[in-house]
């Protein structure tokens, strides 16, 4: 099995992320350091160290949904003694959030010990489509909104289209429902930002076919068979 195979499936990190680990000489098998990522190991008889801590792999994993709330940053520790989304959690497992939201946006995240599942998840040819309710200032209108629809420019970066949909309209603001198929930072708020409807609040409700339903904000709960089955069906 290749190293960075092993890491991802004892739950360090994903693949990718575990090739940067290797390259910066964080990993050891055996006591010896190794820099190259297709390094193979004997998941029965080597023995594989993360920054001096022995990884094994783990045989059940664990998946879970977090209705975040403002104010939490999206990473598993914080240099600033920030409260992180992993706080959240109650158990003993090392969790890593799937992805990132903003420390002002709510809504769906998910949490797992399996580096595999947050690969494809995060790795871009997935294309898993994300979708949000968005309150924006004002109300767009049908040329605004087809030009998110068709795909806009922002700077140098160049989003797909999104399937956007009026939900309700106020004299001063709208709430719109968002869909997007890239994960790309801070987008939905670049995205109506160029079309002069800058987001004043935003949730995200549904991370493909799991969907943030009834949850609390503040709360969790763990997938279920069929959920956990969707995302082991990704290719």
């Amino acid at each position: 099995m290749r190293l960075q195979k092993y890491m991802a499936h004892s739950g360090a990190a994903s693949r990718r992320k575990s090739e940067e680990f290797i390259s910066e000489g964080r990993v050891k098998v055996n006591n010896k350091v190794i820099t190259e990522p297709g390094y193979k190991v004997d998941p029965d008889k080597d023995r594989v160290y993360l920054d001096g801590r022995r990884l094994k792999i783990i045989k059940k994993h664990t998946y879970i949904a977090l209705n975040k709330p403002m104010g939490v940053v999206s990473t598993a520790s914080d240099e600033k003694g920030r409260k992180t989304v992993v706080d959240m959690i109650e158990t003993d497992e090392r969790l890593y959030p799937i992805g990132r939201l903003d420390i002002d946006t709510t809504g769906l995240i998910l949490l797992t010990d399996d580096g595999e599942i947050t690969n494809k998840l995060t790795h871009p040819r997935h294309e898993i489509k994300k979708t949000y309710i968005a309150t924006v200032e004002g109300t767009p209108d049908k040329r605004a909104l087809d030009s998110l629809r068709k795909g806009i420019k922002v700077g140098n970066e160049k989003f797909k289209g999104a399937d956007v949909k009026i939900l309700k309209s106020f004299e001063n603001d709208s709430i719109i429902r968002t869909t997007i198929s890239e994960g790309k930072n801070h987008q939905v708020k670049l995205m109506y930002e160029k079309i002069n409807h800058p987001v004043k609040k935003l949730k995200r409700i549904s991370i493909g076919e799991i969907e943030l339903g009834d949850l609390e904000i503040g709360n969790y709960r763990y997938l279920n068979e069929d959920e956990i089955k969707y995302l082991k069906s990704i290719k």
